[in-house]
């Protein structure tokens, strides 16, 4: 069955770790350049890497550019939500929900529902910017230091988003299928600072064929 849907989102954070993020965290981290404290000494480690590298301070602040890109775009410059979020989302739900909700395990959810990403009404234009500052943790999740360090990132709010999804009648109820997203929607969420109550959607549209 294919089914097109809308969804409305009180707001959205992407946050998304881009290929170019790893490369700017490996030059920052070869360099030395974080462990250095004054300006100047920063400037030299860096200018000395990058020179090392065969990469101009030029190069280096256009990988930054690209790094700092706070949404996934299509061609026309609209925001989309990428298939491997909602994915990330379908998964965590696929974990939580209760069994009358549940579609699949966690790990077969990718095999019996597919979709698309979801294409918004909005740009990069109109996102505003939260700011707030968030305990400094470790990998593991311990707290590195007491101070806090300011985080910034551009959200999107109050919107809606257009995407497909597959899946088998032979294997799934179109009912439970649309019960499983709209619990999805309220409890998980999609994108960054789930925990925080972003990413939440509703459905406004659901139109199923085949």
């Amino acid at each position: 069955m294919h089914v097109t849907l809308t969804v409305h989102f009180d707001k959205f954070v992407s946050h998304p770790y881009w290929p170019e993020r790893e490369q700017v965290i490996q030059i920052q981290k070869e360099s030395g350049v974080n462990r250095v404290r004054s300006q100047t000494k920063r400037e030299q480690a860096l200018s000395t890497h990058l020179a090392k590298l065969g990469m101009s301070m030029e190069q280096y602040q256009e990988l930054l550019r690209i790094a700092d890109r706070p949404f996934h775009l299509n061609q026309g410059g609209r925001i989309v939500i990428p298939a491997h979020n909602l994915y990330g989302c379908f998964t965590q739900a696929s974990d939580l929900a209760t069994s009358s909700l549940r579609l699949a395990s966690p790990e077969q959810i990718r095999t019996v529902l597919k979709t698309s990403e979801w294409v918004t009404t909005r740009s990069v234009q109109d996102a505003l910017v939260w700011t707030r500052f968030v305990v400094v943790k470790s990998g593991t999740g311990q707290a590195l230091s007491n101070q806090r360090s300011l985080r910034e990132n551009q959200y999107i709010e109050d919107f809606e988003a257009l995407g497909t999804l597959q899946f088998s009648v032979d294997i799934l109820r179109p009912e439970k299928v649309r019960a499983f997203l709209e619990y999805a929607g309220l409890n998980i969420g999609v994108g960054a600072s789930r925990k925080l109550d972003n990413g939440r959607f509703t459905i406004r549209k659901w139109e199923a064929e085949g």
